[in-house]
């Protein structure tokens, strides 16, 4: 039943005003565009990523849209991505190298590598950090954040079992160790949902007339749990 995947993608819609930093001034020709929020303004955005992304600036703008729904964290966390690269002589194509490192290679140690040149690393973030390699890689790479977690703990027993032959799902630790945001702790389950969307990808392209990216999966799951103070969760997908 792919088209309640299809359905759940449709209704992506994650609008975002990036004039809404309210150090947007400090960032010059930065900070402008304001993002419709669908499927194709979605990717719009990721292009102009990939095509800037020697610039500080810009990826201080995926930092902001990342955190856009978290209002007391926002503006905080991107200003402080923005003095801490300007402080260490952080360049964007060096973030890009070490995002690309990881991408290649999908090990601890060059994740680790790329953590360290941002300001979280103490508190061993990952969610935030994940957007720059999805925009990267979108064919390959999905986002990953709490909502996701939350989907896959309250599937992945009815997927796995949909489908045992193929990559499997597995808890994260979010919930189970008090933390309220994915860390290192959830790295493995980071690399599991890679691979699953990825394998789902192929799946829903071979079942429908458009191609999938594994970012198109991580969409249409996003959407279907839903957002806060609804059922969870909202739209249910059909395993395929």
């Amino acid at each position: 039943m792919p088209q309640t995947w299809i359905y759940a993608l449709k209704q992506y819609n994650y609008p975002v005003n990036l004039a809404e930093n309210k150090y947007a001034n400090n960032f010059q020709r930065f900070f402008k565009q304001q993002i419709q929020g669908d499927r194709n303004s979605t990717i719009d955005f990721e292009n102009y990523f990939r095509s800037n992304t020697q610039e500080i600036g810009t990826w201080c703008e995926v930092v902001f849209w990342k955190l856009y729904s978290q209002k007391g964290r926002r503006d905080e966390n991107t200003k402080k991505c923005w003095d801490f690269w300007t402080r260490e002589k952080i360049t964007g194509k060096k973030l890009y190298k070490a995002a690309k490192i990881f991408i290649n290679t999908m090990d601890r140690s060059s994740f680790n590598e790329y953590r360290k040149l941002w300001p979280f690393y103490s508190s061993r973030t990952i969610a935030t950090l994940a957007t720059p390699i999805s925009f990267l890689e979108p064919d390959n790479f999905p986002m990953v954040d709490t909502r996701i977690a939350k989907w896959v703990d309250s599937q992945f027993d009815r997927f796995n079992k949909g489908d045992p032959e193929g990559p499997q799902l597995i808890k994260s630790q979010y919930g189970q160790n008090k933390s309220t945001v994915l860390t290192m702790a959830d790295f493995d389950f980071y690399l599991h949902w890679i691979y699953w969307t990825r394998h789902m990808a192929k799946k829903l392209s071979k079942q429908t007339e458009m191609k999938w990216r594994a970012r198109d999966v991580e969409m249409a799951v996003f959407t279907a749990w839903g957002d806060k103070g609804c059922p969870h969760p909202r739209l249910s997908l059909h395993c395929i």
